[in-house]
């Protein structure tokens, strides 16, 4: 029987406390060593997907130019940075009160023993340099005047999303498991769990609060029900949380999207499959969140408003090229959760939990938003007689 990757990362996380509290010290420096090595394959392979995630998504923008394009990207990345400032601030204000000073940021009880080994394996690229080349390369397929290294930039993509699917998602258990035999040696799991249950409580609140916020927006654009918009998309928000994908969940997203009320198909045809892999509230919503908590746990402190500030810019860029692939997300903002916010393997293997175990909902709110997305879109670009025949927009 074939065990799916959230039940995976609970029996890691289970059995990385179990053995953590019993472990003796021989053993935790084979734990030790696999959380090096695991960590250290991980780290290298972040350049690429940010990379090629993000090129790959520029680049094939140039096959739906125009306007609408641009005021559909654009409100997508607003929809996410507003979101994203709500985390903000609503952690600022609540995680403290969560922690209240039972961080890890300090040795624990019990020190943990060196690796046995420890192999460096340096990227072949640091984070914000990847991230620039992207954007740039990107924009030059986009134009046209780079069409054999469009070509190249899309067959990487493909070749990243292998490894991601085929190699770093399934090692990610053991990843977790490492850091956890980690943390529960050091005599810390117990302040931590109530703090990740308490956290995740406040995720799920605050991505149903986004929800209602944006269809709330879409219907005093748009004058349709938010409630009855909301009904007719529930089919996708329960898609999406058994796919973990905004991708794989697109037909029955863009089926339910053409019905919503005054709806041009055309629009639905253009927005649903764009939003699916451009649009992340959900996601960056959980993921400044997670920052946030992990920062103050692991590091000892919040992060510096200037820097959450630069952090949420950088993530809706990155997460426009990352939304339509399970645990895209998280394992494309490791990069600038180390190299803005200075987080160590520990703080990355913990968001990588965190993210993991709450990514059906993530991805279930992002892909329920893209209706209210297309209904502010069809709103100045749909036939104001609502349903045409279901063509693709040129």
């Amino acid at each position: 029987m074939k065990i799916g990757l959230i039940p995976r990362l609970m029996i890691g996380l289970v059995l990385g406390i179990l053995v953590g509290i019993f472990a003796p010290q021989w053993l935790l420096s084979i734990t030790e060593t696999g959380r090096a090595l695991l960590g250290n394959l991980i780290q290298f392979f972040i350049p690429f997907i940010i990379f090629s995630f993000i090129a790959a998504s520029i680049a094939q923008l140039s096959k739906s130019a125009g306007k609408m394009l641009t005021f559909t990207v654009s409100l997508s990345y607003i929809d996410t940075i507003i979101a994203c400032s709500l985390a903000a601030i609503s952690s600022y204000l609540i995680i403290p009160q969560i922690v209240e000073g039972r961080t890890f940021a300090e040795p624990g009880a019990n020190s943990l023993p060196d690796p046995i080994v420890e192999i460096e394996l340096q990227p072949f690229m640091d984070i914000m340099p990847a991230l620039i080349f992207a954007i740039v390369i990107g924009l030059a397929a986009s134009w046209g005047k780079a069409k054999v290294i469009s070509t190249v930039v899309l067959e990487l993509k493909n070749i990243i999303d292998v490894v991601v699917r085929k190699f770093i998602i399934p090692v990610i258990p053991f990843f977790i498991f490492f850091i956890f035999t980690g943390i529960a040696a050091e005599g810390e799991v117990s302040g931590a769990i109530v703090i990740f249950g308490q956290m995740l409580i406040l995720i799920v609140a605050l991505q149903l609060l986004w929800l209602a916020i944006e269809y709330s927006v879409a219907s005093a654009i748009t004058g349709i029900s938010p409630f009855q918009a909301i009904k007719v998309m529930l089919p996708a928000y329960f898609t999406a949380m058994g796919t973990m994908s905004s991708a794989a969940t697109i037909p029955v997203s863009l089926r339910q999207g053409k019905k919503i009320p005054k709806m041009d198909n055309k629009i639905a045809d253009f927005v649903m499959p764009l939003c699916a892999n451009i649009h992340s509230a959900g996601a960056a919503l959980t993921l400044t969140i997670s920052a946030i908590t992990v920062s103050l746990i692991t590091l000892g402190e919040l992060p510096q408003i200037s820097l959450i500030t630069v952090f949420i810019i950088v993530l809706g860029i990155i997460l426009t090229g990352a939304a339509g692939v399970p645990g895209g997300s998280v394992l494309a903002t490791l990069g600038i959760l180390q190299s803005i916010l200075g987080f160590n393997e520990v703080g990355l293997g913990l968001m990588l939990a965190l993210f993991m175990v709450q990514d059906t909902l993530g991805t279930a709110t992002n892909i329920t938003g893209d209706g209210a997305l297309a209904m502010m879109v069809n709103k100045y670009f749909g036939d104001r007689n609502g349903k045409e025949e279901e063509t693709g927009v040129e």
